[in-house]
């Protein structure tokens, strides 16, 4: 993950949605909290040895944010962000219909981590720690830009129903 590209792109989600939803405007922060702990996991001086590690409360407070995300998006964020585009279209979309299901599947590759590094980690074995933090944040690029998707149609909604209406 280029986290110089995420943040940038979540600097430009954030503007186009400023103060228009609570919930998203939350989502977007946590984010960036989220990006910035990942960002101090990131050592490029992580060898292989146990010492070279992060320390295991920093990663464990990586995991409790990861878990806190996801479970905001799947139980706060997505079904509202449905409900709304349903609410205006007067059917489920096509784009909700597509793009949940593929922020569901990286869901699987985000409690995968958690159960392997998080707090209640069995055995602390970390050799292949940093090669499934880049995998994570491989994963973590993809969902943010599903959401970012969403939020996009969400805000040309917003627009279309702004926009006052023509009559011939």
């Amino acid at each position: 993950m280029s986290t110089e590209y995420v943040l940038t792109k979540l600097n430009k989600t954030r503007q186009l949605v400023a103060g228009k939803l609570k919930s998203i405007d939350s989502m977007l922060d946590a984010r960036e909290e989220l990006l910035l702990k990942y960002c101090t996991l990131l050592d490029p001086n992580i060898k292989g040895t146990e010492q070279d590690f992060p320390q295991q409360s920093k990663i464990s407070d990586f995991c409790n944010l990861l878990i806190d995300y996801m479970s905001q998006g799947h139980f706060d964020i997505y079904p509202r962000i449905v409900q709304i585009m349903e609410t205006v279209s007067g059917k489920r979309l096509s784009i909700a219909q597509r793009i949940i299901p593929r922020l569901h599947n990286t869901t699987e590759a985000l409690l995968t981590f958690d159960d392997k590094y998080g707090q209640d980690a069995e055995n602390g074995d970390l050799s292949d720690f940093k090669e499934d933090l880049s995998k994570l944040g491989e994963t973590l690029e993809i969902r943010f830009k599903l959401e970012d998707r969403l939020v996009v149609v969400l805000q040309m909604l917003d627009d279309i129903l702004a926009k006052p209406s023509r009559k011939n």
